[in-house]
Parts: C-alpha cells; structure tokens; sequence
C-alpha cells in the first residue's frame, strides 16, 4: 500500500495513458497520467476506446511492486480502479444514478435503460510469475457527443446527462479517488466492489450461450460463479466474458 501522492504528467495526446504509465514505472514507483486524446486507446479484450481531443477524461494510475501479490491482491486492482470511477461520477453528477457492471464499465440509468460511460482496464506486468507492476486505466466520456456503432452497447456522456464540468475538474477529481481506493486494503477493496456489482443472486447471460445463469457467488480473483438456471451445472465466468444482466 502506497501513501504518498503519484509522480503527474500531464499530456495532450499519447497512444494510451496505460502504456506510457508502464514506461515510467521503469523510472519512478507511482505515477498518474493522464491525456487530452489517445491514439490508440483500448478496453477489454483488446477493443479500441474512441474519444474526441480534449472532450473526455483519460487517465491512468500506476505502482511500481516492492513485494509479491496474491491474485487477490491483483484482483482488487480492478475493484479500486471501479470505485474510483463511480465515486468519481456521484462527486461530479449527484443527482444522477450510477452502477457498475461487471467486470470493467461504469453506467448510468437514462430514459431507455443503461448506457456506458466510463470502462475501466488494469494490466500487469510480470517478471516469470512475479508481478512487477500494476496500471489502472480510466476513460469517462465527459463531453463526448457521438458515438460509434462499432462499440455494439448503448454509449452517453456526462454533458448528454446534463452534467457540464471541465475535464481539468473531472481528471483532477478521478486521480483523487485513485489515489484514496488504491489506499485500501485489499479485502476492503473487493468487498466494496461486490457491494456496489450487486450481482448477488442476478440472472445473467453469457455471449454466445443462450441459457439464463444466476450468479451465486464472487471469488477472491474477480471471477463469477454461476448456476444454469435449467441443469443447475456450474460454471466460473472470467472478466474474458461478455456479461449481461
């Protein structure tokens, strides 16, 4: 656990704030990046992350390791890098409602149901088995207008919710709330972000598999446990699992 504040660096574009990060962990031990535009911004399972210059908030906190990690401790990364997220949003929007989604994406509740707007990625780094480092990586679209249709889920932004704060504000905000979770402990840490998933006992569809499955369980490394509705087999579902619920 890391008190002290992270080294800043500040960037109008860059290719993605998770992969400078790395670089400056080979020099410093806790950094916070963030960007007015990424050129080749990214989310889960390698999908691009699109974002106009200047109109959304990307940013990314990393650790350099001084002692090995559990896959629990590992796995709370993502859980940290969550709460700061949805933390981050209430501060920003209070009169607006917000749930994350299992395993990286932030929501919020629009007339015609859920719509993302913020994903969170964290990668590590290893030497052999031993974790080196870990990045935490956020992008919240703030004043982003268009989106997509390669992105294949409802999209919005905090000014298409009627909420209109500066980006400076909103990064600022975020590397608070980074700094504040990744303080906690690991156990602390998983069991807010099971709490606020809220996925205790939901139904839940898995892409590419038509039966219904109800979550009863959620594991120390992140990953599900769910019962087919029908067979009551079991199965474990990794953050590798498109999820809907």
């Amino acid at each position: 656990m890391i008190s002290e504040q992270p080294i800043e660096f500040h960037l109008p574009s860059v290719s993605s704030t998770n992969d400078y990060a790395k670089e400056l962990l080979r020099r410093y031990k806790y950094v916070f990046v963030s960007a007015m535009h990424q050129t080749a911004g990214r989310g889960r399972n390698g999908r691009a992350w699109f974002g106009d210059f200047g109109a959304n908030a990307y940013c990314s906190l990393g650790v350099r390791h001084t002692s090995e990690k559990s896959v629990s401790d590992l796995a709370a990364f993502m859980a940290k890098g969550a709460l700061a997220t949805i933390f981050t949003l209430r501060v920003c929007s209070p009169d607006t409602k917000f749930r994350l989604k299992y395993p990286n994406d932030v929501q919020v509740m629009m007339e015609n149901g859920w719509a993302k707007i913020a994903g969170i990625l964290v990668e590590h780094e290893f030497l052999g088995s031993l974790c080196t480092s870990s990045v935490i990586g956020v992008g919240i679209n703030n004043g982003q207008r268009f989106f997509p249709d390669t992105i294949n889920q409802p999209c919005t932004s905090l000014r298409l919710v009627g909420c209109d704060i500066d980006v400076s504000k909103l990064v600022q905000q975020l590397k608070s709330d980074l700094v504040q979770t990744n303080s906690m402990q690991t156990d602390e840490a998983l069991r807010c972000w099971v709490d606020e998933l809220d996925i205790l006992g939901a139904s839940i569809r898995i892409l590419d598999d038509s039966s219904e499955w109800v979550v009863t369980k959620v594991m120390n490394d992140g990953r599900l446990v769910a019962k087919n509705k029908v067979s009551l087999i079991e199965r474990t579902v990794t953050d590798g699992d498109s999820v809907r619920y």
